[in-house]
């Protein structure tokens, strides 16, 4: 005995109208159009409450190592000091990328769906925005303005000593760890807070609002961070120097719609900056206030004034409601 579906044009239309649902669940159409449905169930909705939590969180998480005294405990192992730096590193890299790839995209959509986690690396993240001259000329001319500034204030106070040993020698300074430990904050610091959290309040805020947010947080974590490890004598300085800093980086990365400005700064000042800063920063303790608030105000003024005579085509792109 055989079945069959008798030709009547409503069971056509409905198996037409089931196949075609079923196709429809697996477009990208259907996931966005759920995303957007989601928009009050997660918090990308409420952008500083995100960022204050991506903050904390993230902290705290890059504060482990100096907790746990992970360096001190891989010596008292008995390995080597260069291993044990390169442990350390490495937990430190790992545990940025971690939280930068996966616990905010979380936190954010409260779900890591492979379109949402495409949409959070293409937009919060800008990795679609791809490589151009204009924001790695506008990252290196960032931080030769921070050295410069920091030359010209120094042989005013009388502090200048620049010190390459403290890049080159283990023994005598950081060495060749510098250039490595330099990568953590240049890389996971800049996607957290220039991306993630600057472009999530973003999508309800102004770009003036975003970029003030953003350092703000920036500051706040350098808060946390410090208080974590003990270092409170170094809490209202840090907080100071890093808002003001990532007001800076902010403002030039959307000059030039890419992270590349901010994380090449970042870079390299923290990489390099020891050997121009550390004399000026173990002298007497009135040169030592003199030189960092002249420094931390100096710099922001001048890279955006120089950012904007070297960009005046203005970048910023309109990312409300995306």
């Amino acid at each position: 005995m055989s079945w069959s579906i008798p030709a009547h044009p409503t069971y056509f239309h409905e198996f037409k109208s089931y196949f075609d649902t079923c196709l429809y669940i697996q477009s990208k159409e259907f996931w966005v159009a759920m995303n957007r449905s989601e928009a009050g169930r997660n918090l990308r909705s409420y952008p500083l409450v995100a960022g204050l939590l991506i903050t904390s969180l993230f902290s705290m998480i890059l504060s482990i190592n100096e907790i746990f005294e992970v360096y001190s405990l891989c010596i008292d192992a008995g390995l080597s000091r260069e291993f044990s730096y390169l442990i350390d590193f490495s937990i430190r890299f790992l545990s940025g990328a971690a939280t930068v790839i996966i616990v905010i995209p979380v936190l954010l959509y409260l779900s890591i769906r492979h379109l949402q986690l495409r949409e959070y690396l293409s937009r919060d993240l800008m990795f679609s925005k791809g490589i151009s001259l204009r924001p790695i000329l506008a990252g290196i001319i960032s931080a030769l303005c921070y050295f410069a500034i920091c030359v010209f204030v120094a042989s005013r106070l009388g502090t200048l000593q620049i010190d390459f040993n403290l890049l080159l020698d283990l023994e005598t300074g950081l060495g060749w760890i510098l250039f490595l430990y330099a990568l953590v904050p240049a890389i996971w610091e800049e996607l957290a807070f220039r991306g993630a959290i600057m472009n999530t309040v973003r999508t309800k805020y102004s770009d003036n609002v975003a970029i003030l947010a953003s350092s703000v947080f920036f500051g706040f974590f350098h808060i946390i961070a410090f208080t974590l490890v003990g270092n409170i004598a170094m809490v209202f300085p840090g907080f100071i120097m890093s808002t003001l800093f990532g007001l800076t980086w902010g403002y030039t990365n959307l000059k030039c719609n890419s992270l590349l400005p901010g994380i090449l700064a970042h870079y390299v000042i923290d990489a390099f900056g020891y050997a121009f800063i550390y004399h000026s920063l173990n002298a007497a303790e009135s040169l030592v206030g003199a030189f960092f608030i002249t420094t931390t105000i100096l710099y922001p003024v001048i890279t955006i004034i120089f950012a904007n005579l070297l960009f005046k085509r203005k970048a910023m792109f309109h990312h409300q409601g995306s």
